[in-house]
């Protein structure tokens, strides 16, 4: 079983920057050895932040993009984040647990996720 990692806004920023440590993930996720996850509202904020990121997220073969569902927003009003990105990959995190599922969600900025239950992994 591959662990899948969910990427945030930042960590998006940071393979579109190309960071080697998130690199070597999409590489991985490219031999099918992981999953890199992408959330779908992730690519707008980080394109907001940096432009040309959402181009890159959406080229990106090898990882999944997750639409935010209703799902994901019933589970993201039951806790507290303060935007819908945050709340998307916390969701889906939680979503995860429910399911036993491996995965680790990643982000150059954990404190994003305070409050929401879950303390993505910081891999800078």
């Amino acid at each position: 079983m591959n662990l899948a990692a969910v990427l945030d806004r930042t960590a998006l920023i940071a393979l579109y920057r190309a960071d080697p440590f998130f690199t070597g993930l999409y590489i991985e996720a490219s031999r099918g050895t992981g999953r890199v996850i992408v959330p779908s509202p992730s690519v707008l904020a980080a394109e907001r932040q940096a432009t040309g990121v959402a181009r890159h997220a959406a080229s990106l073969r090898f990882a999944e993009n997750v639409p935010f569902t209703a799902g994901h927003a019933v589970d993201a009003m039951d806790r507290r984040a303060e935007d819908r990105p945050v709340a998307h990959v916390a969701a889906i995190a939680w979503h995860a647990v429910k399911a036993g599922e491996p995965l680790r969600g990643l982000s150059p900025e954990p404190e994003l996720y305070a409050g929401t239950g879950i303390t993505p992994l910081n891999p800078t």
